[in-house]
């Protein structure tokens, strides 16, 4: 989920919005100051019930920081990275690196969020009572309530048995000490995702379709749910056939010298460090800034009789081919920035390109044929992967 306002930190846990929750914050506030709050008390003026809703408004979006902040603090403490939290139209998404090892770590994970957000809700009913008790006004009381009642509906959605919700991840975290298969508890969990999302979205459709506007809502939350759970199956499914390796694991080094990227394909096969064996070396322009990036292989293919008439630059994939990273990222992380554009990707140690990784190692290491890595074999048995991508300034 995309960043669009920074709210600042808390315990260095970075906290952001996205536009989307905008939207949801004035419908919420709409809805509020001119139905809810007026049927709490009637008769207030509407400077009341618009300062009312505000602070309601803002409160609850709090309490889904609180159920984020809760999944942030138990990542932390198994030793995995939060990147940040971010609330946006449909909750709150916390970003993880990384994943727990064992099913206990899970529950704990998926668990934390439901269980604050049910002692908020508590915490505010009884807050709601006793203010009432005390004589408050009707309309401080009946705000606490609305809100603890809100905290309780949103733990009891949260904690159904679906993926991606919380307690879909529960029920896997459950299916994974049965099975003691993690691949296994994921296809199931994700098909029940899949199934319920997209039939909500369905009857949200129809909904749509025969003018009850919210329709709109339920079509975007079942949309959520089957989308969300079909990405986590690909993951789970990612993760079993890459498991933990790293780029740096399965990356071709490269050459520790760069190549002028005006040089003919004759004078790199006769000089420099493709001539040398390595199999992948960094293009420098003019300037001296790296420019592309070139496969011995790829020097193989160019028939004799043009290897001194074509140049180096001219064998290069345009630079939207190219994703950078980083040789400790988890191959199944690069997998998933990587689009039907990218034909290469270049590792890089401060700043400095160390490795490449082309479309062909990783459809081999998918397919579970990458044992040896390409180019340990000789020049002879290197096969081209075509045309070497741009890969722009990476300083």
């Amino acid at each position: 989920m995309t960043e669009s306002i920074r709210l600042g930190r808390i315990r260095g846990i970075r906290l952001g919005a996205n536009w989307s929750v905008l939207v949801v914050a004035v419908l919420v506030g709409v809805g509020l100051g001119e139905r809810v709050l007026p049927s709490i008390e009637p008769g207030l003026s509407g400077v009341w019930y618009g300062v009312a809703a505000c602070g309601v408004t803002l409160a609850f979006l709090a309490g889904i920081v609180a159920h984020e902040l809760g999944h942030a603090v138990v990542a932390r403490r198994q030793g995995l990275r939060v990147e940040g939290v971010v609330i946006w139209a449909l909750g709150g998404f916390t970003s993880i690196d990384g994943q727990p090892e064992r099913p206990g770590g899970e529950l704990a994970l998926s668990g934390v969020g439901p269980l604050v957000s049910l002692v908020v809700g508590g915490v505010l009913l009884g807050l709601g009572a006793g203010v009432e008790a005390l004589g408050a006004p009707r309309l401080a009381a009946g705000s606490l309530a609305w809100l603890g009642g809100l905290n309780l509906l949103l733990a009891a959605l949260n904690a159904l048995p679906i993926s991606p919700l919380d307690g879909g991840r529960v029920l896997h975290a459950g299916l994974w000490r049965l099975f003691g298969d993690r691949l296994r508890a994921t296809v199931v969990t994700t098909a029940v995702g899949q199934v319920v999302g997209y039939a909500t979205l369905a009857v949200g459709m129809v909904l749509l379709v025969l003018g009850n506007l919210e329709g709109l809502w339920l079509g975007a939350t079942g949309l959520f749910v089957g989308a969300g759970a079909t990405a986590e199956r690909r993951q789970g499914v990612l993760l079993a056939t890459v498991g933990d390796r790293t780029v740096g694991q399965v990356m071709a080094p490269v050459a520790p010298t760069t190549v002028p990227d005006w040089w003919t394909v004759e004078s790199a096969c006769r000089e420099g460090p493709l001539a040398e064996g390595w199999p992948v070396a960094v293009l420098h322009d003019w300037q001296g800034d790296p420019s592309g990036l070139v496969a011995g292989g790829q020097l193989l293919a160019v028939p004799p009789s043009l290897r001194g008439q074509v140049r180096l630059r001219e064998l290069a994939w345009p630079a939207r081919s190219v994703v950078t990273t980083r040789p400790d990222e988890p191959v199944v992380e690069l997998l998933q920035r990587w689009t039907p554009e990218t034909h290469w990707a270049v590792a890089l140690a401060e700043g400095r390109p160390v490795g490449a990784l082309s479309v062909g190692d990783l459809e081999a290491l998918l397919a579970g044929r990458f044992p040896t890595p390409p180019w340990v074999a000789g020049p002879a048995d290197r096969a081209s992967q075509g045309p070497a991508p741009v890969a722009g300034n990476w300083r």
